[in-house]
């Protein structure tokens, strides 16, 4: 676990999250599930700690407890709403919880994760987190990065995560009653893992200095030409006139 990039996990179980908390971490990530039975709630912390994590620089996710008793488009759609109400910005993990055994746990599973694409668009990556017992199970589930819990000193064997080829987080232990985690890789990999996600720079093009001269073909319009020459329609009429 040396060079492995190291983060925690939080929710409403522990205190809230201060910024000497997360030193030393390259991500962290909390709870936005708080469940009455079968009605949905926010965990008391989410926010707060949401905040936290973006005020010290690291990469952050949020984590739904998935129920297999309520609709998985509702679950993805509070979840999400949750989400963006506190901030949601490209390069935050969502991640389904799914860690409760039944025979409808893959189709949930599946079901809830593509909800959560639809909602958040394609710059958040979606993750499964679960553990053996279940993650065997979720046959269909497998396009989406696993985090998985494994309490042990060493990385989960293939044998263990399978259906997946390979995890993308471990929760590997506890530090002071918090969960900890491992990221595959350095912090460099996270970053560069989490940088495929994020939205492709617009370069604009630099605006011409004097006229431009061109050759219309009369099929665009005089802004078209002008947006296209990186220049403004008055430099198009200049050199035209």
């Amino acid at each position: 676990m040396v060079a492995s990039a190291q983060g925690k996990d939080y929710s409403a179980y522990q205190s809230p999250v201060g910024a000497s908390d997360l030193t030393g971490l390259s991500f962290a990530i909390c709870r936005v599930s708080n469940w009455s039975g079968t009605v949905m709630g926010t965990d008391t912390h989410f926010e707060g700690n949401w905040r936290q994590f973006k005020a010290s620089g690291i990469h952050r996710g949020a984590y739904w407890y998935l129920s297999l008793d309520v609709s998985a488009a509702s679950q993805a759609a509070y979840f999400v709403k949750a989400v963006k109400t506190a901030g949601l910005q490209p390069g935050d993990m969502l991640i389904c919880d799914s860690e409760v055994p039944g025979p409808n746990a893959d189709a949930m599973t599946h079901a809830f994760c593509t909800e959560v694409e639809a909602l958040a668009g394609p710059h958040c990556p979606v993750l499964v987190y679960t553990n053996h017992d279940v993650g065997q199970h979720l046959t269909s589930c497998t396009g989406w990065p696993l985090w998985f819990a494994w309490p042990s000193p060493v990385a989960p064997p293939a044998s263990l995560i399978a259906p997946w080829k390979a995890w993308r987080l471990w929760q590997w232990g506890e530090i002071g009653s918090v969960d900890a985690d491992a990221a595959n890789g350095t912090e460099a990999d996270l970053d560069g893992w989490v940088a495929t996600y994020l939205p492709v720079p617009v370069v604009a093009k630099p605006v011409a200095a004097g006229p431009v001269t061109v050759t219309a073909d009369g099929k665009q319009t005089l802004a078209q030409i002008a947006t296209a020459h990186g220049t403004q329609p008055s430099g198009i009429l200049r050199a035209t006139a």
